[in-house]
C-alpha cells in the first residue's frame, strides 16, 4: 500500500509547527472514526507515533534516514517529561500518555547534535531576533 505520514507546514501558514498536535489530532480522529461508522476499530497512539515519523519518512522517500533513530539516520531527538500531575492516570503505557495528556512543551530538542532546547527553554542568544524576523515572514504569508 502507499506510506501514510503526518507533516505539519509551520506557523507561519498553519499557526502551529506542532509535529505532536498533528499526531494526536490524527489518533484522535481515527478513534472518533471507529466509533461513528460502528466499527470500534481505535488508532492507536503507536499508530500515530508511526505516522509522525518513520510514516512521513517514507512519504519522503527517506527511509532510514529520518523518523527513526538508527546508525546513519540524522539523529535529531525531541524529549517530553511525562512527570506532571496531567499524567497521573495515564503512566502505564508512556506514548499513550504522551498523545492523550500532553505535553506541548519539549523538555529538551537536540538538532544535528546541537540542543536546541534545554529544560523547556530555548539555547539561542538570538531568540528574538528569530522571533522577529519570523513574525514578519509570517504577516507576509498571512497576507
Amino acid at each position: 500500500g502507499a506510506p501514510v505520514g503526518l507533516g505539519c507546514d509551520g506557523s507561519a501558514s498553519a499557526d502551529s509547527g506542532s509535529m505532536w498536535t498533528e499526531a494526536r489530532n490524527a489518533m484522535l480522529s481515527g478513534r472518533l472514526k471507529g466509533f461513528l461508522d460502528g466499527s470500534r476499530s481505535l488508532m492507536s497512539s503507536r499508530d500515530a507515533l508511526e505516522m509522525a515519523t518513520r510514516g512521513g519518512a517514507a512519504c519522503l522517500g527517506r527511509q532510514g534516514e529520518l523518523g527513526e533513530l538508527s546508525v546513519g539516520a540524522v539523529g535529531d531527538l525531541a524529549i517530553w517529561a511525562l512527570d506532571g500531575l496531567q499524567f497521573a492516570g495515564a503512566l502505564s503505557d508512556p506514548i499513550e500518555a504522551w498523545l492523550r495528556c500532553g505535553p506541548t512543551k519539549a523538555r529538551t530538542t537536540i538538532v544535528a547534535g546541537q540542543v536546541i532546547v534545554d529544560n523547556g527553554l530555548l539555547v539561542s542568544s538570538a531568540v528574538e531576533e528569530r522571533l522577529a524576523q519570523h513574525r514578519s515572514v509570517a504577516q507576509a504569508l498571512q497576507r
